[in-house]
């Protein structure tokens, strides 16, 4: 493989978010020259295609791809006996502008463990919403502390801050679902660990029964 085959490879598997728009642009003018056996330079038009790509987060996996399937199509022509025709990026724009405005309206994933749990601490009339919303600020740190235990213990205090707020038939619901699900504590299973299964199950029967808490919170 080419140091310019590499380079493009490498920038392709970084994805659009990590690239600059130089980097990016220098992947398409390398997979260009590839085809066309020149030099690197884009035309102005092409360059500037190809920066509203990168603004508009078109994946350049998909540029790469039109390239290719492009250079594709003129070869098969030149083998028919047609005129060869210059490869260039204005003939991949109507596909290509498509792509982006699709990317443009399709909603982005919150990043981040915090910021998923948080969007997840949005849903509407979730009962003790500030105790969820504090959970999912210090979520991460629980996490990373004494094996995660943290974490769970201030789930369960939010659950029933937020049974509270709920009437009485919700706690009976949700301590119903648990009973189902309970088995007698194994041999060799300390107390702590069968406490803390059952604090798990609660959880997970309270969110399958009353979407408490929401089922991102179970990780």
């Amino acid at each position: 493989m080419s140091d310019s085959s590499g380079n493009v490879l490498a920038a392709t598997a970084r994805g659009v978010h990590f690239l600059t728009a130089r980097e990016y642009i220098e992947a398409i003018a390398q997979e260009l020259s590839g085809v066309r056996g020149r030099g690197l330079l884009l035309s102005p038009a092409d360059a500037q295609l190809a920066l509203s790509w990168h603004a508009r987060e078109v994946p350049l996996a998909a540029v790469i791809a039109q390239v290719r399937k492009a250079a594709r199509l003129r070869a098969r022509s030149t083998a028919r006996g047609a005129a060869e025709m210059m490869l260039s990026l204005q003939a991949l724009a109507p596909a290509l502008d498509r792509l982006g405005a699709r990317r443009r309206s399709a909603p982005r994933e919150p990043e981040g463990l915090c910021a998923q749990l948080r969007a997840a601490a949005r849903c509407p009339g979730l009962a003790a919403r500030a105790a969820w919303e504090s959970l999912a600020d210090r979520a991460e740190q629980l996490l990373a502390e004494d094996g995660g235990d943290g974490y769970w213990t201030v789930a369960v205090r939010a659950l029933k801050a937020a049974l509270r707020e709920l009437p009485r038939s919700a706690a009976l619901e949700a301590g119903s679902a648990l009973r189902s699900r309970i088995a007698p504590r194994p041999q060799g299973m300390t107390r702590r660990s069968y406490q803390r299964s059952l604090q798990l199950m609660l959880l997970s029967a309270s969110s399958e029964r009353l979407g408490l808490p929401p089922r991102a919170f179970l990780l």
